[in-house]
């Protein structure tokens, strides 16, 4: 066979086997048609084929949620959705991605097959709307090892969080509810909803059967939970608390304030059940780097001309990130980083997961 042949049949066999077609009051979960996905274009395998564990990044854009491959940065399937700013959540090891927008009669929550993108069940929660957080992500949220979906909602008593099971879409009970509720976040049992419109950064958490709010005294702008329940937020300034799993007790924490770095809106990410990650602004950066300060605190430093639009998202070994309409990740480890596609000035990140 001449290497020309041999060539065509790696990209034929590499294009096979990755070609891709993923409260109370609710309406009863269906099992929808499957969304129409846009078709997967052809495949560039010199891009980075072997060296990373393959993942993909969802981006929501004014033309849906796209799902943008790490392996060969491709754009694998766009999800249609009725609104620009819906919400995402991934469950890779699941092979799901899950979607929060609105329809006429209520918000609706949507999963699909990761690796298709084709819808296969889809709930209307009557008489609400779902909370717009500035980004794709935020108000939607998975507790993995419970199996189940957490929506951060809006009805006509204020805000609230759903449960719903993670297959089914059915709605268990609704709880922690509020005047304010722009995030939440979930793991291990433990859901928290926090107010960042609040000057004293209250925050709601439902840990097991219990239920309780604590006054942070920050205007917070970024929240996020390890896998085993531990909650890290903070203010723009860079001042942290942490709440350790099953703990009511806020911890103050060394402070990004203290290295002279402010926190971008959003900018706590979560690697795993390992670590958090601080997403900053710094003027002597001239592109994004990964820094290691005092106690092994991981910042992911931004040029201040070029901050990340909607946050940042962390899958090992890449932080996932938008600037100026590019879908991009950058190596948590040793710092390098590429631009994956461009998605347009409206794009925010969304999730992403390890598949």
């Amino acid at each position: 066979m001449t290497l020309r042949g041999a060539s065509l049949v790696l990209v034929i066999a590499f294009a096979a086997s990755c070609g891709g077609t993923g409260g109370r009051a609710a309406s009863a979960p269906s099992t929808s048609t499957p969304a129409s996905p846009s078709a997967t274009p052809l495949i560039d395998v010199n891009d980075m084929m072997g060296a990373f564990p393959p993942a993909t990044f969802f981006v929501v854009t004014k033309d849906g949620v796209k799902a943008v491959a790490l392996l060969n940065h491709a754009t694998r399937y766009t999800i249609p959705v009725s609104t620009a700013d819906a919400q995402v959540a991934a469950a890779g090891p699941a092979g799901r991605v899950y979607i929060l927008d609105e329809v006429s009669a209520g918000a609706r929550v949507r999963w699909f097959d990761l690796d298709s993108g084709t819808e296969r069940a889809s709930t209307v929660i009557a008489g609400t709307s779902f909370v717009r957080t500035g980004n794709g992500h935020g108000g939607l949220a998975i507790d993995d090892a419970a199996g189940t979906v957490y929506a951060l909602l809006k009805d006509s008593s204020g805000r609230r969080v759903d449960e719903l099971d993670w297959f089914t879409l059915k709605p268990s009970r609704t709880m922690l509810r509020s005047q304010c509720g722009e995030r939440v976040a979930v793991a291990s049992g433990r859901v928290a909803m926090a107010c960042f419109i609040d000057k004293d950064g209250a925050i709601f958490i439902a840990d097991g059967t219990t239920e309780f709010h604590v006054t942070t005294g920050l205007a917070l702008i970024a929240m996020a939970m390890l896998g085993d329940g531990t909650l890290m937020a903070g203010d723009g300034e860079g001042r942290l608390i942490r709440l350790a799993p099953h703990s009511t007790e806020l911890e103050r924490v060394s402070t990004l304030k203290d290295y002279g770095k402010g926190l971008i809106r959003d900018g706590i990410a979560v690697n795993a059940g390992c670590c958090f990650y601080f997403g900053i602004t710094d003027a002597t950066a001239n592109d994004v780097q990964i820094r290691s300060i005092a106690g092994g605190t991981m910042l992911i430093a931004f040029p201040s001309i070029s901050p990340p639009t909607g946050g940042l998202l962390v899958q090992a070994p890449f932080a996932y990130f938008v600037i100026n309409g590019r879908a991009r990740h950058v190596d948590i480890n040793q710092g390098f980083g590429e631009v994956m596609a461009d998605v347009g000035e409206s794009a925010v990140p969304g999730a992403v997961a390890n598949r």
